[in-house]
């Protein structure tokens, strides 16, 4: 059990220390710039020769995605066969996706390279629509979309949301022995068996937002940060390699409990693994976060069709494709929904998405700033 507890105060030295991407501040320089685009050009050039189905005389949407490229290039493909329309996509690293085309976007903003972003992330979009760096776009497909999932200024829309869960191996843990909350993570019991991704990128700082956001709407003003507490006095282990990262670490015996994404394990459990997820919520009577999708169109898009990109990845068939493939994104329509009983999840925790954005960088603070105190404390 010793060589499972591998310490958090170990890991903020790496943490610490890790160089953000060099290439947000080379992107802002106007030579850089054209130089991309120049490539972008080039590369659909290339694509738009042997893919059947595209407009020769279309300019290509190009599209800046954090979710899974393999998710999400199918879901692309077939937008250019149903429209002819064709598409660019953009991506970045397991590691810092979302964060890295987040940085991409501010850099660009005086002459914008994408028309519209797709993120596997609700929060860091949220930002980006708050700096002014998101379009509105109106459509009948907007209009009627739930304003639970999307921006009073129709900015943003979230779609097919997956929940946040604990991953574990069945071989080494009953189901029965897995907490039924993440309240239950700060009990002696677990200490120094919890890993998860770091904070600063990609799905695990929105739900340390949203679980903030929960405490503050129920009227406990310390409850996330006591929890924090906690969970860093049990040596919560933070990786720096994103969710596929922490299922790696359970899969491989390392760690017993990880904090990741649904997909991530179904992605696992694709490949061979034999891993179990459970979806708890921050006390045992409510529900997991539910972390949506989301699509916008860049400001400074001068694209007429990015917003028919909006409009399809909101359509009820990107809906079913997503619940269908390995990801089992769950629809936002109920109807759709009820379809996949097998995705279903009970009781998911409500969760206002944008006063979670408002608690993002207080809520992603508090744990790093918890380990940095905790290694300067204690350096052993």
């Amino acid at each position: 059990m010793r060589s499972m507890r591998r310490s958090s105060r170990m890991r903020a030295r790496k943490l610490r220390n890790q160089p953000r991407s060099s290439r947000m501040s080379r992107a802002s320089h106007s030579p850089v710039r054209k130089l991309i685009r120049r490539s972008i050009l080039l590369a659909f050039l290339f694509h738009a020769a042997i893919l059947p189905g595209c407009k020769q005389d279309a300019q290509p949407v190009v599209v800046y995605v954090s979710a899974d490229e393999y998710v999400a290039r199918p879901i692309l493909e077939a937008f250019t066969k149903e429209t002819g329309i064709p598409v660019l996509m953009v991506g970045d690293t397991e590691a810092t996706k979302t964060t890295g085309l987040v940085e991409r976007i501010r850099a660009e903003r005086d002459n914008a390279i994408a028309d519209v972003f797709w993120s596997s992330e609700a929060f860091m979009t949220i930002q980006l629509a708050n700096e002014g760096l998101l379009a509105a776009h109106e459509s009948d497909t907007v209009d009627a979309w739930e304003a639970t999932w999307k921006d009073p200024g129709h900015r943003w829309f979230g779609f097919s949301p997956r929940p946040r869960v604990l991953v574990f191996d069945p071989e080494r843990m009953s189901p029965a022995s897995i907490p039924d909350s993440l309240q239950e993570l700060v009990e002696p019991e677990w200490s120094g068996q919890i890993v998860m991704a770091d904070p600063r990128f990609g799905t695990t700082g929105g739900q340390l937002a949203a679980l903030r956001s929960w405490y503050l709407q129920n009227g406990d003003e310390v409850g996330y940060e006591t929890w924090v507490a906690g969970l860093v006095a049990n040596d919560v282990d933070i990786l720096p390699g994103g969710n596929a990262a922490v299922v790696e670490e359970v899969q491989s015996g390392r760690a017993m409990i990880g904090l990741t994404d649904a997909d991530d394990v179904r992605a696992a459990n694709r490949l061979g693994a034999q891993l179990v997820m459970k979806a708890v919520g921050p006390v045992e009577s409510v529900g997991t976060f539910m972390m949506p999708n989301t699509v916008a169109i860049v400001t400074g898009s001068s694209n007429p069709d990015a917003g028919k990109l909006v409009d399809f990845l909101l359509s009820d068939t990107v809906a079913r494709a997503l619940a269908e493939s390995v990801s089992g994104n769950i629809p936002i329509k109920p109807e759709i929904a009820r379809e996949y009983p097998e995705l279903s999840v009970s009781q998911p925790m409500k969760t206002d998405l944008n006063h979670a954005a408002e608690n993002y960088v207080i809520a992603v603070n508090a744990i790093i700033e918890a380990i940095e105190t905790r290694r300067r404390d204690d350096p052993s």
